[in-house]
């Protein structure tokens, strides 16, 4: 299971790196051809410091994204394993041989799935956040280059 776990990890963090790339270089080339094609009309206005700074804004902001979205990709990942975990653990409290044992199983099943629930919540508070923080962060510096 964690084979395919890491397989599926993988393939996903290729494909949405490459479509970054892809992305990029369609921005960057429509922005290249717009360049060409108004440098070649008179009158027409040049670009303005202000649409760079917020192209760098831009790009920046979807980093942070990028970043965001793999944490919560690594947060899935960790939640899914941990159902899974229990699922199996879940299966296991028919083996028990007497009301103790099988007492002692549910208990170590609850707290274990109190404990997953717990920390999703907290890395979910965490990852919103850091998306604040960095959402501020980046607007304070796009205020501070006007």
């Amino acid at each position: 299971m964690t084979a395919h776990l890491e397989f599926v990890n993988k393939t996903f963090e290729q494909v949405f790196e490459n479509f970054r790339k892809t992305t990029e270089a369609t921005v960057q080339m429509q922005q290249e051809l717009f360049r060409q094609w108004t440098a070649f009309w008179p009158g027409f206005p040049k670009p303005q410091p202000w649409t760079e700074q917020f192209q760098k804004f831009q790009k920046e902001w979807s980093q942070a994204l990028s970043g965001l979205t793999h944490k919560y990709q690594e947060s899935w990942e960790r939640q899914y394993k941990a159902s899974m975990d229990s699922l199996e653990k879940a299966f296991q409290l028919t083996e028990a041989k007497d009301a103790e044992e099988f007492r002692q199983k549910m208990m170590e099943l609850w707290q274990k799935s109190f404990d997953c629930l717990k920390d999703v919540a907290q890395t979910q508070m965490r990852n919103f956040q850091a998306a604040v923080e960095k959402w501020m962060e980046l607007a304070k510096k796009a205020n501070a280059n006007p």
